[in-house]
């Protein structure tokens, strides 16, 4: 009988790693925004955002001819940024991987309490 390898295909791997630690990065500095600056103000320029960037893809540019795609552009990326910290957050199965998680989320929220000044200049541009 041989031993499967770390590497195989189809092999989960337990513990945290990196994409995750930075997903959970990502979703505690959105949270902190919206905890900080309010969920308008972040949906909107989200929004903006994310409909700058739509128009810099051909099928953005076709989407933006509509109007309609480039009106929910953030609820784009923040639903699945959620759905990815969901799914994280269902296959926590110890305490030390609750704890990496949380560490993420609480990191994410001081980032964005420091990096409050920089957004809301940027919101202002």
């Amino acid at each position: 009988m041989q031993m499967p390898m770390a590497g195989m295909p189809g092999m989960q791997q337990e513990g945290t790693n990196l994409l995750e630690i930075l997903i959970n990065l990502a979703f505690g500095f959105v949270a902190g925004l919206v905890i900080f600056l309010g969920f308008q103000t972040v949906i909107a320029y989200g929004s903006k955002l994310a409909g700058e960037l739509l128009k810099m893809t051909p099928q953005g540019q076709m989407m933006a001819s509509f109007g309609g795609a480039t009106n929910y552009a953030s609820y784009i990326v923040i639903a699945p940024l959620s759905a990815m910290v969901l799914k994280q957050l269902a296959a926590v199965r110890s305490l030390k991987s609750f704890a990496y998680f949380a560490a993420a989320i609480v990191v994410g929220i001081a980032i964005a309490f420091v990096a409050k000044g920089y957004v809301v200049a940027m919101m202002a541009r």
